[in-house]
């Protein structure tokens, strides 16, 4: 890989090391949750409080414009850690079901304000060639902790209020990276208006289409991935590993997507993550009898195949809009994210008990099925199959803005390298 400037190289760092430790805290924080609430109140219920933390984000969608412009970019990042953190520290004594559900209405908000704004600058900061890499590192990094978490709350079974308040205590070492960056990414990004996000969404159907996807089926792996395999005749201990393995391809698949979307180009890249999640959930749509280790195999391949839409959605869209637009459409990502985090256990459930583990990896598969005909159909008049010269302007552009007085003659080197005008 190239090696960036400096600063540059520090801000996308510290911005990485920042979301990584949220992600640790957040990984613990989730299936506790869940756990405490499970003595008191219906599964029915847990699904509407964990809900909470969705409404939140969106809540977070809706603010973000008005601090960004108030506080700058990077104080209302350092505000979103705070947030988050003071509601951790809540949830470690609160136990009632509406209180938890207040706590984690802010947690979700705090949460939105980070990633949008961590987000953001990580997409402007990146160059076109090197965007896919960066994407991967940082959501294989942010997925971490949903791997690591679990452990966590099976070494402390018994101690769920040291345990929130050691996620409170991790959460808060999030500041110090955030705040390192804090003037930086306060210039880098640009406070977009809530009048941009549907537009966006609009603008760019098909990346956000690969978003929803991602979302929900991670959501799902999450929440209910040991219930559904269960139904495949899996014991209790063998289901809880083999969603764990989803999440371990899902983390060490990323920076693979990310380097594919950057040297196979991001088209292929993401027909090749559609195809590869539908061959997946194909063999599980009959897979009553198959043994543990053909699952753990496709899990493995499933989990990081699926979530590398997410990754080349963040790409692709950093490739589309640029300044508050950008923003905009981060913000629009972050709620399309957390629709689909809200309405993909919901609607999984209810087809679990209408159709069973079979009906369900039936459906999910039609859905990759419709996104891969999406993505060929759309190839030639969408930015997933960008020619070589609108990638080259990209580059141009980008030129042009990070070297000043000496973009114009890097233009006219790129240009006649690309056999653009300058070079006739």
């Amino acid at each position: 890989m190239t090696r960036l400037p400096n600063p540059e190289a520090r801000m996308i760092i510290a911005l990485i090391l920042g979301v990584t430790i949220y992600g640790f805290a957040m990984g613990t924080t989730y299936p506790l949750l869940g756990l405490l609430l499970s003595d008191q109140v219906s599964g029915a219920l847990i699904g509407i409080n964990t809900a909470a933390t969705g409404l939140g984000l969106m809540t977070g969608v809706v603010l973000l414009p008005g601090l960004g412009r108030r506080l700058g970019a990077g104080r209302t990042a350092l505000a979103g850690v705070g947030l988050l953190a003071a509601a951790l520290v809540a949830l470690a004594f609160l136990r009632d079901f509406w209180p938890v559900f207040a706590a984690r209405l802010v947690l979700g908000c705090g949460a939105g304000l980070m990633f949008i704004v961590a987000e953001t600058a990580l997409n402007a900061a990146a160059a076109p060639e090197r965007r896919g890499r960066i994407m991967g590192v940082y959501t294989a990094a942010s997925a971490i902790g949903f791997v690591l978490g679990p452990a966590m709350i099976a070494l402390m079974p018994d101690r769920p209020a040291a345990l929130l308040l050691g996620c409170a205590a991790v959460a808060l070492m999030a500041l110090i990276p955030f705040a390192v960056v804090a003037r930086p990414v306060s210039r880098l990004v640009v406070p977009g208006s809530a009048r941009h996000i549907l537009p966006a969404i609009a603008a760019f159907p098909l990346a956000f289409g690969f978003l929803f996807i991602a979302s929900m089926v991670d959501a799902v792996a999450i929440s209910l991935m040991p219930v559904i395999l269960l139904d495949r005749d899996f014991d209790v201990s063998q289901a809880v590993l083999l969603a764990t393995v989803f999440h371990v391809g899902l983390v060490i698949g990323q920076p693979l997507i990310g380097l594919a979307l950057d040297r196979a180009g991001r088209r292929r890249t993401v027909l090749g993550c559609c195809g590869l999640s539908l061959a997946c959930t194909l063999p599980l749509i009959s897979g009553s009898g198959m043994g543990f280790w053909p699952v753990a195999g496709l899990m493995l391949v499933w989990g990081g195949a699926n979530y590398g839409l997410y990754t080349a959605a963040l790409a692709l869209i950093g490739d589309r809009f640029q300044a508050e637009k950008l923003t905009a459409a981060i913000a629009a990502l972050a709620a399309v994210y957390a629709l689909a985090a809200v309405i993909g256990p919901a609607v999984a459930g209810g087809m679990m008990d209408a159709l069973g583990a079979q009906g369900l990896f039936g459906a999910v598969a039609v859905v990759y099925l419709a996104a891969l005909c999406g993505g060929v159909y759309s190839g030639r008049s969408n930015p997933v199959g960008r020619s070589k010269s609108a990638d080259v302007r990209d580059r141009l552009d980008c030129v042009v803005h990070r070297t000043g007085r000496h973009g114009p003659q890097r233009l006219r080197t790129l240009n006649q390298a690309s056999g653009g005008p300058a070079s006739r």
